[in-house]
């Protein structure tokens, strides 16, 4: 399997949730119920606050006024909204301060200063209604010649300054709803990896060095242990089968409905269900350092990454403080300067109500709502973004690398021949290049062992074995120097004669793979596998075709090999025998060309690729370092996927483009209104009901926009 494990990606401080000893997660999500309960609160509050405002200002004659008074009617809104704000509200206001304190302005700091203006003001409009303080005076006790002007304003005509306890409520219930929802789409994103650490075993049949079995919890097993799983069982651990054949079912993980065929050196994970083979399995991972328990902490905290698209709203937001801050001052000025005598204190609510107007809340839920909803998505269809970057990036990827190996092919390697030199037997090839090869993950070494214990082959212990990625491995058998790989690895360790080209020539032709296997100075044998090549993988290159991406391959394998499994998918540009450092080059050299690359690997050797990749996409049937290091991991092996996730990745930023724009036309057309720009062309001022409504309606705009990404 390729899923990673928690410990190289999990960053200090931080932890993966961790199953308890009866299989049940143990993260509950105590931000998720704060948000919950101040939402719940917040609106309630804020229906009846509204409500108020609304009667109050389309009927002048209520019971309720009639036995409150204005004053009285003032008052509750000021009850209500306090609480709305100051308990509600506080982790906004906090960010809020805290943004303006480190001079970091975004989103936050704009919103935050929105609803203090709002709520401040607010209570100084009910002490001057408390005071009997009028600003401005009846039409009947105006001039003629602006009589007129008063009847336009009339919600602040003869009484007293008209509070804005409706907007700042309206606002942090906003903000709450969109944290809200970011949270829901959070714990959607999870529930299946959530279900599958439930199935893990709580016990583990441990083999004892005499043989004996005995039950342990999960707690006490350590890597290095070996755990039999008995047929019809759920795996309880990561690592390494050892000992037995059999199937395993993994869809509930990968999604794919066929069980994956497993034999000694095969990878298992952790609540995966074992079929009618009993196996004996080293143990690599246990509990929190299992490849689920990473996953989960992967999804989580690249929900929580923001996307340039994000910081691109933050820094438009950074903008607008000022803008804001300016634009209300002017408007405070220009009343003040232009007003009739008594008129000078409406200069003070058109300038809140500017600020007001400009606070970006649909702004603040442009980017996070739209990017948390595709996550969702994606991980629903078997697609893990590393962060949201990786979500955005996707969309302009023009030119995307394959791996050959466990990529474009099934990375099942089977072997199909093994051509001895003259007077070696067959058998001591096979089992020298076994020895090894015991204990790799890599498909031709497990092909290798597999051979050998079907054919029954003695395989020897090996000394001093290295690996070197893409190139071979090698080792001590016997006191003698075992090489197995390509010809180039054989002649730097010294094994430079007779290296039965001709057996390999032919058989690469034929889209076979061949490695080498050495014996001192001496090549004793060369050992053909073959690899299936994907049965979508043509669709999907002529696919990306079809859509304007330039597939290439890049593969460590030799030429005549590479481009019999090129001509078989339909790409034509191909880069052959290439080392680790080189396929990293090929990844720059496209970059710096112009191409916006995405490289697409399953192995150790792609790492560096995939990290210097604009995108790295990993299949999540690759390895460890693989999919830790790509910013998107498949967990099906199906390249089609590709193409989803793009489709996805460009939906995604579209959505987020349309909700910049709703919000900054809104911000746009709001704030001059609510300065009284209207009042000259014979309108009127907006009531700060109508526009707690309006910008209630654009936030809700933007957050039912986000969610068709979700939906599918």
């Amino acid at each position: 399997m390729g899923i990673p494990s928690a410990s190289p990606d999990v960053r200090p401080g931080e932890h993966a949730p961790t199953p308890r000893s009866d299989g049940a997660p143990t993260d509950a999500d105590p931000t998720r119920a704060a948000v919950r309960w101040r939402l719940q609160l917040a609106s309630a509050l804020t229906v009846v606050l509204v409500g108020l405002g609304a009667v109050d200002s389309a009927v002048t004659s209520t019971p309720v006024r009639g036995a409150l008074g204005r004053t009285g009617i003032f008052a509750i809104e000021a009850a209500l909204c306090t609480v709305v704000v100051l308990v509600c509200g506080w982790p906004i206001l906090s960010r809020a301060w805290r943004t303006i304190r480190t001079r970091r302005l975004d989103v936050y700091s704009l919103v935050g200063l929105g609803i203090g203006a709002a709520y401040i003001f607010s209570l100084v409009a009910l002490i001057y209604e408390a005071l009997g303080l009028t600003v401005i005076p009846k039409a009947a006790d105006a001039p003629a010649d602006i009589a007129a002007g008063v009847e336009a304003i009339a919600p602040y005509a003869g009484g007293a300054i008209e509070p804005f306890f409706e907007g700042a409520a309206v606002m942090v219930v906003l903000m709450l709803l969109g944290l809200a929802l970011e949270h829901r789409a959070r714990a959607r994103t999870g529930e299946a990896i959530d279900k599958l650490i439930r199935l893990a075993p709580a016990t583990a049949h441990v083999l004892l060095p005499d043989g004996r079995e005995e039950d342990r919890p999960l707690d006490q097993v350590c890597p290095g242990d070996r755990v039999r799983v008995r047929p019809g069982e759920r795996i309880p651990v990561d690592g390494v089968v050892r000992d037995g054949t059999t199937n395993v079912d993994e869809s509930v993980l990968t999604g794919e409905p066929l069980r994956s065929g497993k034999q000694p050196g095969s990878s298992v994970m952790a609540g995966t269900e074992n079929g009618l083979g009993a196996i004996e399995v080293e143990v690599l991972r246990v509990n929190a350092d299992t490849a689920l328990a990473h996953v989960i902490a992967l999804v989580r905290r690249a929900q929580q990454a923001r996307v340039p698209l994000q910081r691109t709203a933050d820094r438009i937001a950074a903008w607008l403080v000022p803008l804001a801050v300016l634009a209300a001052a002017g408007t405070y000025i220009a009343w003040a300067a232009l007003s009739p005598p008594g008129w000078q204190t409406v200069a003070g609510v058109c300038a809140i109500g500017v600020l007001v107007a400009a606070c970006p809340v649909a702004l603040g839920l442009a980017a996070p709502t739209a990017v948390v909803a595709g996550m969702g998505r994606a991980a629903r269809r078997g697609v893990l973004f590393r962060d949201g970057a990786a979500l955005e990036r996707l969309a302009g990827v023009d030119s995307v690398l394959f791996d050959k190996t466990g990529t474009l092919t099934e990375g099942r390697m089977k072997l199909i021949a093994v051509e001895p030199n003259v007077f070696v037997p067959e058998d001591d090839v096979i089992a020298l290049a076994a020895a090894v090869e015991r204990g790799s993950l890599h498909p031709i070494g497990l092909a290798i062992v597999w051979d050998a214990a079907r054919r029954g082959v003695p395989i020897a212990t090996a000394d001093d074995v290295q690996e070197f990625p893409g190139k071979g491995v090698r080792g001590r058998v016997n006191g003698q120097l075992i090489t197995v790989g390509r010809l180039g690895f054989l002649q730097e360790n010294g094994a430079y004669q007779d290296h039965m080209l001709g057996q390999a020539h032919t058989e690469r032709v034929r889209g076979n793979s061949v490695v080498f296997v050495g014996r001192d100075s001496r090549c004793i044998g060369v050992i053909v596998l073959h690899d299936l090549v994907r049965p979508e993988a043509m669709e999907t290159v002529l696919d990306l075709i079809a859509a304007g991406v330039r597939p290439t391959l890049v593969t460590g394998d030799d030429k005549d090999t590479a481009d019999a499994v090129a001509r078989a998918v339909g790409i034509e540009e191909v880069v052959a025998d290439t080392p680790p450092a080189e396929k990293y080059a090929v990844v720059k050299a496209k970059k710096n060309a112009g191409r916006v690359v995405a490289m697409c690997g399953d192995g150790v050797n792609d790492a560096p690729a995939l990290a210097a990749a604009d995108v790295g996409i990993a299949l999540g049937t690759g390895t460890e370092v693989a999919v830790s290091t790509a910013g998107v991991a498949l967990a099906r092996p199906d390249l089609r996927t590709i193409l989803e996730a793009r489709t996805l990745s460009g939906k995604t930023v579209r959505t987020i483009r349309q909700n910049l724009a709703v919000a900054l036309g809104y911000t746009a057309v709001a704030a001059p209104i609510a300065g009284g720009v209207l009042f000259p062309l014979g309108g009127g001022l907006v009531s700060p009901v109508w526009q707690a409504a309006a910008m209630a309606v654009t936030s809700l705009l933007v957050i039912a926009n986000s969610q068709r990404v979700g939906r599918g």
